[in-house]
């Protein structure tokens, strides 16, 4: 063979191997991932161009098997991006209730919306645990996706009508830890108190509640604008889109109504039934007072009481923090609340350790 013959054998077999290794790589080795498209959740698969490999799977962990496990990539277990953040407010109407604000109707209940169902949020037609139809579904999704992260979370108590809402405010003996009969979100039926066994279990669900639609409505801090304990086990079903919504602006769903009144209808309170429904603040202003732990405010006119040490702090006063105050009669004057107990002095005439 001469010399020409050998150098045209040479440049056939480098452009043989050069198409071979396009082939391989699915027939392009330059086309970018196809990347979700705003408002598209990407939990669900996306078509893939042709030119794409359809050997791995576009949603879930991938197993290091095939080519991929050949190359030695680990399974994909980094958490999946947030879904695209709302911008605007939707066009809801939903019930606010707070301290000062009553239902709508004052005795309100679901009637044939709701269901029965067992602690772990199974239907069940014995249940002593009643939540409304459209929160069910979502309710379960949540328990299965905590169980599925590592945290068995059991639900505590839910739907409560006006006069079980009634016994349990003039049974329960700590202040602040019931709402008054009529401003309970309790009575809509789409609000939960879960179990939640750790504090893992507590920051997971503050995280991914939303996913579901969920809101927190008493996180920590919050007291002098929700006129309530924090509670972090207490969730209400609001829709994925405004729950988003929340968590993307850092909100809460009362600071949304405020921000937002259009979201919001309320009652006034006067076809309420009971008198614990109503509670004027008498000499006690909007600045507030502490009694021990105790804080006492004016809240929109009715008197709202919290036992600052159900949370582990303490009633103090001095000037409000931002974001720890309601709009409405807020000032800039030194303000009680709650606050962070002081951590106790450690002593520099310890005793010896013995070793």
């Amino acid at each position: 063979m001469s010399a020409s013959q050998r150098l045209q054998s040479a440049r056939s077999a480098a452009g043989l191997l050069g198409s071979a290794l396009v082939l391989l790589s699915g027939g392009c080795v330059t086309t970018p991932p196809v990347r979700p498209t705003q408002g598209v959740s990407q939990s669900q698969p996306t078509t893939q161009p042709t030119t794409q490999p359809t050997t791995q799977p576009t949603t879930g962990p991938q197993s290091p098997s095939g080519v991929q496990g050949a190359l030695g990539t680990p399974p994909t277990s980094e958490p999946k991006p947030p879904l695209p953040p709302v911008q605007s407010w939707p066009e809801l109407r939903l019930p606010w209730v707070n301290p000062a604000r009553c239902l709508s109707r004052c005795d309100y209940s679901p009637g044939e919306a709701l269901v029965r169902i067992s602690p772990s949020g199974e239907e069940d037609a014995r249940g002593k645990l009643q939540v409304a139809r459209p929160a069910l579904a979502p309710l379960r999704a949540l328990l299965v996706a905590a169980r599925q992260a590592g945290h068995t979370l059991r639900i505590e108590s839910a739907y409560r009508s006006y006069s079980e809402q009634e016994r349990l405010f003039t049974s329960i003996k700590e202040i602040g830890r019931a709402a008054r009969p009529g401003h309970s979100e309790h009575q809509l039926g789409t609000t939960i108190d879960l179990r939640l066994p750790t504090s893992a279990a507590i920051a997971w669900l503050a995280e991914h509640a939303p996913e579901h639609g969920f809101t927190l409505s008493y996180p920590p801090g919050k007291q002098r604008i929700t006129g309530y304990r924090p509670e972090p086990w207490h969730i209400r079903y609001v829709g994925v889109e405004l729950a988003r919504l929340l968590q993307s602006r850092g909100l809460i769903l009362e600071e949304a109504f405020r921000t937002q009144p259009s979201l919001g209808e309320s009652g006034g309170c006067a076809d309420c039934p009971s008198p614990a429904s109503r509670k004027e603040c008498g000499a006690v202003t909007s600045a507030g007072t502490c009694q021990g732990s105790v804080l006492s405010f004016c809240y929109e006119g009715t008197l709202a009481s919290v036992d600052c040490a159900l949370s582990g702090e303490i009633c103090g006063t001095g000037a409000p923090s931002a974001g720890s105050v309601a709009t409405p009669g807020a000032t800039d004057s030194p303000v009680a609340s709650c606050q962070p107990a002081p951590k106790p002095a450690i002593s520099a005439n310890l005793p010896a350790v013995a070793r």
